[in-house]
């Protein structure tokens, strides 16, 4: 085809508030940690219909592979068209992603694609091709490259977290790197986070913190897509550890207010400097005691950096790609928002929910399965 019409857009996994409530390295070399193989496949060039072709070959013993092109800029919107298997079966068609195994994003200035999304299609050794697709008008240059787990997942596993504290002391009196160890709200959130992702196979592991050093009051409220990228991209670090950019407020491109959101899904774990490095989450919750609340978005949050979806979007447009987590079919008021009271028992109970409640604390073995094979646990 020579031009996609993009019907969704996701612009990373968010948790709406307001009345809708808390929603280089060549192959073979593995960095830190034993776990990853670092593969840069080249750059590619848009031809004159937007589109580009990459391929990379999985190794026999991976169990995931994370690739990701770009950057490309704010302005400029990209997804993959389709993705061809090693034996040239097409396994995701953009045309046709619900339904399937693989969903993929639309995102700006960095694609990442995820292999595997779901237990109903599992990574094999091979060639991989895909044809990715840019909105630009003109011709788009990007690099690719792919990360590989080869570390065979477990049921218990843990999850690294940093945090760092975008000038959220007045919003928390005194929360800062030096006293958040001892701070009983904080570590109240994180004990439920790791209540929350107990049903997912992972726990809470080591747990550091820092001070932004960077422009405090200009991050401190992360206004649109623009300041959240370039929030992420002063994560430099590729340790498998998820970094949370803790701030006082988030607003989206269209004014409303955020509670948390997350690059992805997926994320781009273990890959530094980019605007898909990371999470920001608000700590309004934190400040009002209100700790369920804070790990909820927490935790759903970093579900999405390691590749899970909402069950049902906001607007009904698309669901998940896993079998055993349910669909919502019902917009009783037909308002064209899938809310959580018209949706109980239709995963309005699930933790990657798109809008929060006290209620949202399901998981279920097809998102475990998922989350065990991202590149962030170990």
């Amino acid at each position: 085809m020579n031009t996609l019409s993009f019907q969704y857009i996701l612009l990373g996994g968010t948790i709406l508030a307001a009345s809708l409530a808390a929603c280089d390295g060549g192959k073979g070399d593995t960095g830190f940690d034993e776990g990853l193989i670092r593969e840069d496949l080249g750059s590619t060039t848009t031809d004159t219909a937007g589109g580009a072709d990459i391929s990379f070959e999985a190794p026999a013993d991976a169990v995931s592979a994370l690739i990701t092109c770009g950057p490309y800029g704010y302005d400029t919107l990209a997804t993959a068209e389709t993705i061809t298997d090693p034996n040239g079966g097409t396994i995701f068609s953009y045309e046709t992603d619900q339904g399937t195994a693989l969903r993929m994003p639309v995102t700006d200035d960095l694609l990442p694609v995820l292999i595997p999304q779901s237990p109903d299609l599992d990574l094999t050794a091979g060639i991989y091709g895909i044809r990715l697709y840019f909105s630009a008008s003109g011709a788009v240059t990007v690099g690719c490259n792919a990360l590989y787990r080869v570390q065979e997942p477990t049921a218990s596993q843990t999850v690294d977290i940093h945090f760092v504290f975008v000038g959220v002391d007045g919003d928390v009196p005194g929360l800062n790197a030096f006293s958040a160890v001892d701070n009983a709200p904080l570590n109240e959130t994180l004990a439920g986070v790791g209540e929350l992702w107990a049903g997912l196979g992972l726990a809470v592991g080591e747990v550091t913190y820092a001070d932004f050093a960077g422009d405090v009051e200009l991050y401190n409220s992360v206004d649109g897509a623009t300041e959240f990228g370039n929030l992420l991209k002063t994560n430099t670090s590729e340790d498998r550890a998820v970094t949370l950019f803790m701030v006082g407020a988030i607003t989206d491109d269209d004014g409303a207010t955020i509670l948390g959101q997350a690059a992805g899904p997926p994320g781009a774990p273990a890959i530094g400097g980019t605007s898909k490095s990371g999470a920001v989450v608000t700590v309004g919750f934190l400040a009002d005691g209100d700790t369920d609340t804070e790990a909820r978005i927490i935790a759903h949050e970093v579900g999405h950096f390691m590749g899970l979806f909402h069950p049902t979007e906001k607007d009904g447009s698309g669901h998940d790609p896993l079998s055993d987590t349910p669909e919502c079919t019902s917009d009783a008021d037909g308002n064209g928002t899938y809310a959580s009271d018209e949706c109980g028992g239709q995963g309005a109970d699930y933790l990657m929910w798109w809008a929060a409640s006290a209620a949202s604390v399901n998981t279920s073995d097809d998102q475990g399965w998922v989350v065990q094979r991202s590149a962030l646990p170990h």
